[in-house]
């Protein structure tokens, strides 16, 4: 009996080796990079334009990432847009396939200084860049803290991209952070993690020494 629980305990532990088809992993160490590799789609479509590019590299003056370097987010500011203006300050992600399902995580927060609020639409497209093509469609108020989120994308035909989109009367906004992007291949979801898979082949093998004994 002990043999068999050892067994079941050794392929849990090799199962949890298994790893999702990771689809885009992004930490945002360096943003221009993004901007210079052609992929990473960005628009400040904010109407009037303000004095802020659009999405630009974190200052960790007003918050730090998520996790590695203080700097290591993409943030958008309420300066992306020009004085009493509308802010619609967009960035897509490089294309993914939709094959399989996808499922996006990823960190968001905002500086929420009193007086102040930031809304962010998140979404997905089946590969274009307009939150007007948004398939799936989110809305959230940049929390005070980095907070997770997810969004689930079935599966479909062809390619798609993960879109966000700072938006909001200029007047009231201030600035929000991303970090931590994961899309990973919808059809792998649902793999445990190592930890839950060891945890229960040790509750296995306990169970089994105490019916020896």
């Amino acid at each position: 009996m002990m043999k068999k629980v050892m067994l079941a305990l050794a392929c849990a532990v090799a199962m949890g080796t298994a790893q999702a088809d990771v689809l885009l992993v992004e930490n945002f160490d360096n943003v221009n990079a993004l901007r210079d590799g052609g992929q990473w789609i960005f628009e400040n479509a904010s109407e009037p334009p303000g004095i802020a590019p659009g999405w630009v590299q974190g200052n960790p003056d007003v918050f730090e990432a998520h996790q590695g370097e203080r700097n290591a987010y993409i943030a958008s500011s309420f300066e992306s847009a020009a004085p009493n203006g509308q802010l619609d300050d967009r960035l897509f992600t490089p294309l993914f396939s939709l094959e399989n399902g996808a499922i996006a995580t990823f960190w968001l927060r905002g500086a929420n200084d009193p007086g102040f609020f930031d809304m962010v639409v998140y979404g997905y497209t089946d590969g274009g860049a307009d939150p007007l093509d948004f398939i799936l469609q989110e809305v959230t108020t940049a929390p005070d803290g980095w907070t997770q989120y997810s969004i689930t994308i079935d599966a479909r035909a062809g390619d798609g991209r993960l879109g966000f989109v700072h938006t909001g009367p200029e007047a009231t906004s201030n600035y929000v952070g991303l970090d931590t992007l994961r899309i990973v291949d919808g059809r792998e979801g649902d793999v445990p993690e190592p930890a839950t898979l060891l945890i229960m082949g040790i509750g296995l093998a306990g169970l089994a020494a105490s019916r020896r004994r």
